[in-house]
């Protein structure tokens, strides 16, 4: 069994805030933070939660299928690192505010920016072990504008803040491969229930072109598939300098990549699911590809999934 995808949705933050605000009081410039990171503007929330990026995000993945018996989502699993509250889950909020079956299993997973991926996996897993035609809501969702220390020229202008969502399923076919790896470290990169964001850029920069590299050539091995067979491949949307170093890593070409961090900034777990999003509304993820999701991130960890022979399930 194999997962197919069926919908995507996002949702960003209503302020849009391009480079020059920063220019406006830190000793930077537009051409210095695009030159670093590739970032020309990222959304803000105002008075959003949270939670309501979720939500909305959550709806528009689900807008499209009015007609979906919603107890057929038995899996909701919401990543995140930047949640209202500790409880209340981000998840058990959105089983009320969404309308799910009370019996379906939510929970939050905190993986930092490698949350969307591993939440995708363990719903893979989840899934298994219910009756088919089952689905899993997969929701990342981030408000990181409200944990950056904008005082921080080497980091604040990174960060945006938005929701990504993806609706998925089982199907008969080639089993999908899965690869992950932990190195605990605390050095590189830090975010405390209070304290604001601490990377340190570089370290954080090596970790990820090397880290993620090698995860990425770990599941095309254990998929049999060799990189230039991939058709996307849909990495955490970080910096455009790492997404760069690992596409020569792979000697392949950049349009395999597809990007949008330009505009969106690093929404940490949020930003595979928008990206997908994205790809999904243009007709980019249509037809049969071989996808391989990656993210890196606190902790630190990475990890990748490949998706062989993908093809959109019609609901």
């Amino acid at each position: 069994m194999k997962l197919s995808l069926i919908s995507c949705g996002k949702s960003v933050g209503s302020r849009v805030i391009d480079n020059h605000y920063f220019a406006s009081y830190l000793d930077t410039s537009d051409e210095w933070i695009r030159e670093r990171s590739g970032i020309l503007s990222r959304h803000w929330v105002d008075q959003e939660t949270t939670l309501d990026l979720a939500r909305a995000a959550a709806e528009n993945c689900l807008r499209d299928h009015a007609d979906l018996d919603r107890s057929r989502i038995k899996v909701l699993i919401c990543a995140s690192v930047t949640a209202d509250e500790a409880v209340p889950a981000l998840s058990a909020r959105l089983q009320e505010l969404l309308g799910l079956d009370p019996h379906l299993f939510a929970f939050d997973l905190i993986a930092a920016c490698s949350g969307y991926v591993y939440a995708l996996e363990v719903a893979r897993k989840l899934l298994g072990s219910y009756p088919r035609g089952s689905l899993a809501l997969i929701v990342g969702a981030e408000a990181l504008s409200r944990h950056t220390d904008m005082e921080d020229r080497t980091n604040c202008f990174l960060f945006g803040d938005g929701a990504g969502a993806s609706l998925w399923t089982l199907e008969e076919g080639e089993g999908d491969a899965f690869a992950s790896k932990t190195v605990g470290n605390r050095d590189m990169l830090t975010m405390g229930h209070v304290e604001p964001i601490r990377m340190d850029g570089r370290a954080v920069f090596r970790f990820a072109v090397t880290e993620m590299s090698e995860v990425i050539r770990q599941v095309l091995e254990e998929a049999d598939v060799e990189p230039e067979e991939v058709d996307l491949f849909l990495l955490h949307q970080a910096n455009q300098r790492i997404i760069d170093a690992i596409a020569r890593n792979l000697g392949l070409g950049i349009d395999r990549f597809p990007t949008n961090l330009d505009r969106y900034g690093n929404t940490s777990s949020a930003s595979i699911g928008i990206l997908m999003d994205e790809l999904f509304s243009q007709g980019l993820l249509d037809g049969k590809k071989t996808l391989c999701l990656a993210g890196f991130g606190g902790g630190m960890s990475c990890g990748a999934l490949l998706l062989k022979g993908h093809e959109i399930h019609v609901a």
